[in-house]
């Protein structure tokens, strides 16, 4: 499953996917993730969803994009979010107008404090009472201006500090988006997995501090949408990655790598035809009209709580039994357990978040909850091809199957064969031609050719000593 599942998409969602390609000649699945960013970032905090009366999850989506330079990603960012940009530049205008005001009526303000503190201490040396200008203290307090809140949406070059500072202070749902994610995984916020981890997770996190006050970030809410390339996420992997994979925050995230079988690198070629903008326009109209709600919505702090429709539902606990299955060590998500055990989750996530962004407050659709598993099984598969690969894991388990069959007395297995009755996790895809590959670079297993051309394996020089078999899944055949 190479090609991003664009057509699972809802029509609207869809068709903004082919508009922006059109425009852009990016990837569909840059694209996909992009978009995937911006409904997250406009209903969240607009809407929870509940599976059932134990199972709540706020809306947020995490995504990460490794793509390497060329592939447009900030045209795309740019273009995607270019409603969140524009209100976010319009806030900063009206912030410079409203300081040059607050500083005057804070100037003021201080003079008056002033007075009276200067009355109280005249009075308090003389020894009289000054129960009246307290008061009067304690009412000028309350009459103190303050600068409003600008409630910033997008955050990108911000440390962890700054970040939580401007989510208890301004505004406590945020987008941290990037589209050269290497500043935001250079900064120590890519680094601060227990913050990061509760933000998604929608739980309060307390930011405890020595000189300053410290305050509990509630009702938090965070989209993280970065696309970062090949090389800072390796150097990022090297020093974060298995603090950032131990933590789960790797499995909270919809990733994808775009490789040269998703790059549209080469293919790129312009013609004459006019590029329509339409469903671009309704996609930007859609997003405007959400953050409008939210603007009403802040003043009440309440969370609208989408349902499933009973065939939703139903459909949902079949996905949740679906990626169960897929979890044993012969499986199609084995060595993925974390990633596996958020998958669910985000299904749940962005069946919800399609459900809104298309119909408003009515109750999740089977439909829906079909796209998003599309949509998140595609992902995790990116993910296994990223993160499936460690620790020698595959070849362990390929060693193991292969022991049982030369035990058979074959001397020589056909890769076909292998392909066919080996590992049900290494039938499909990539991964197969990797794990061969390293167990011939050990000398574990040898490669050789029938008259036909047909590829057989056959025992190496190391079979039954090398790294591999000291892994306890080697046992599992």
């Amino acid at each position: 499953m190479f090609n991003f599942p664009v057509s699972a998409f809802p029509e609207v969602i869809r068709e903004t996917n082919y508009d922006i390609a059109e425009l852009t000649l990016a990837p569909e699945s840059l694209i996909a993730s992009s978009m995937i960013g911006a409904m997250s970032l406009a209903c969240q905090g607009l809407i929870k969803v509940r599976v059932n009366d134990s199972l709540e999850f706020n809306t947020s989506i995490f995504s990460l994009v490794i793509a390497n330079s060329g592939e447009r990603k900030t045209s795309v960012d740019r273009m995607v979010l270019a409603p969140f940009y524009q209100r976010d530049k319009i806030k900063l205008a009206k912030l410079d107008e409203m300081k040059s005001v607050h500083d005057a009526k804070l100037r003021a303000w201080l003079e008056r404090e002033k007075g009276i503190l200067s009355q109280i201490r005249k009075k308090t040396i003389k020894g009289e009472c000054t129960a009246a200008l307290s008061d009067a203290l304690v009412e000028l307090q309350l009459e103190k201006p303050f600068l409003p809140k600008m409630n910033k949406l997008i955050y990108n070059n911000v440390t962890p500090e700054a970040l939580q500072y401007a989510m208890y202070h301004q505004g406590s749902h945020i987008g941290l988006i990037a589209d050269e994610g290497a500043n935001i995984l250079d900064r120590k916020v890519m680094s601060e997995f227990s913050f990061i981890n509760s933000m998604w997770d929608g739980v309060p996190f307390s930011v405890e501090r020595k000189t300053s006050p410290s305050f509990t970030i509630e009702n938090g809410r965070v989209t993280l949408s970065v696309m970062v390339q090949k090389r800072p996420f390796d150097l990022y992997l090297r020093r974060q990655g298995e603090k950032a994979r131990g933590s789960g925050f790797f499995a909270r995230c919809l990733i994808v790598h775009i490789d040269e079988q998703l790059s549209t690198q080469g293919e790129r070629f312009m013609d004459k035809r006019p590029k329509s903008a339409h469903y671009l326009t309704l996609f930007h109209k859609r997003i405007n009209e959400l953050l409008n709600e939210k603007d009403l919505q802040d003043e009440l702090f309440s969370e609208k709580v989408l349902s499933f429709t009973p065939a939703a539902l139903y459909e949902w606990q079949e996905v949740y039994n679906l990626i169960e299955s897929r979890i044993g060590p012969d499986e199609r998500y084995a060595n993925m357990n974390d990633f596996a055990s958020k998958l669910a989750n985000n299904v749940a996530r962005l069946s919800a978040i399609l459900s809104y962004f298309i119909q408003g407050e009515r109750p999740i659709e089977k439909e829906h909850v079909e796209s998003a598993w599309l949509i998140c099984e595609w992902y995790m598969d990116q993910a296994i091809n990223l993160f499936g690969y460690e620790e020698g894991y595959y070849e362990a388990l390929i060693l193991s199957w292969l022991h049982r069959e030369f035990s058979r007395s074959d001397i020589r297995i056909k890769y076909n064969d292998i392909r066919r009755f080996g590992p049900n996790v290494l039938r499909k895809g990539k991964l197969l031609d990797k794990v061969i590959i390293n167990l011939e670079k050990e000398k574990v297993i040898e490669i050789s050719y029938l008259r036909h051309g047909a590829r057989v394996v056959c025992r190496g020089r190391d079979f039954y000593d090398n790294i591999f078999t000291k892994n306890p899944i080697f046992e599992y055949y």
